[in-house]
């Protein structure tokens, strides 16, 4: 029984050493309901899921670093903690500081503009969110990291103190608008039907249609430039193997 002991001990601690060895990506997340959800702290979701496969394919076991949208891209941006995102959406701007793997991730919901119904009117009588975005007299809520299409981006790259960038989540953008901080946000359409069912009173809150928003988002995996760069092959090959289309970053 010796010999057989000793086997098992040697190769328990032979598969510990090859484990402790592979190598580690690290992921940021935040709660994004319903792809991901944070749970005690952790993350879970089918985002969650498929980057994990991802990183598992790619030979890489996953650390997951608790962010906000805003603290992700700050980090994107200075590019030197090597981190990947659990998606975002690809700009010109953004592709000359961050890394994007090549493969469409997901398609999310396009943009709606909420307000409370008694500034409804208003908001109607300037006919679309440009004009809406002009108006200093109507207190605006936006995401500081957000992309909201190329004429409203260019309205608020400006900093006007009407448009307000405190937010972190659209959840809180949601709540300040009911808090009466605000007359209007925008946020993706699957954001406001979550909110929904979490949030007294969202339901109140009233969508303008057709109102000139962005449209469906395609998503792509981001990661910083402190990535090396055969970790960003090996990802880009996982995505392919599990079956991610490959992308057109070029068109955005």
């Amino acid at each position: 029984m010796k010999p057989l002991i000793l086997y098992s001990l040697i190769a328990f601690f032979a598969t510990t050493v090859a484990a402790s060895t592979r190598p580690t990506i690290t992921f940021t997340f935040y709660h994004y309901p319903p792809d991901i959800r944070v749970v005690d702290g952790k993350p879970t979701g089918r985002y969650i899921d498929q980057l994990n496969a991802v990183a598992d394919t790619a030979g890489y076991d996953v650390r997951w670093m608790a962010s906000t949208i805003d603290e992700e891209a700050d980090m994107l941006n200075e590019g030197r903690r090597a981190i990947c995102s659990t998606g975002r959406m690809p700009t010109p701007e953004r592709a000359e500081k961050w890394a994007f793997l090549p493969y469409l991730f997901d398609v999310v919901p396009g943009d709606i503009v909420l307000t409370l119904p008694r500034y409804l009117d208003r908001l109607r009588a300037h006919g679309n969110i440009v004009s809406l975005a002009k108006d200093s007299t109507m207190i605006g809520t936006l995401l500081e990291s957000g992309i909201y299409g190329e004429k409203v981006d260019t309205i608020i790259r400006s900093n006007p103190s009407w448009i307000l960038r405190t937010g972190k989540t659209d959840f809180q953008l949601m709540s300040m608008v009911l808090a009466g901080r605000a007359h209007y946000t925008i946020v993706p359409k699957d954001q406001w039907e979550e909110a929904k069912r979490v949030i007294p009173g969202t339901s109140t809150l009233v969508a303008l249609e057709n109102y000139g928003a962005h449209p469906d988002y395609p998503i792509y995996i981001a990661c910083s430039k402190g990535v090396p760069k055969e970790t960003l092959r090996a990802l880009a090959d996982a995505m392919a193997q599990h079956g991610f289309p490959p992308g057109t970053l070029a068109d955005h």
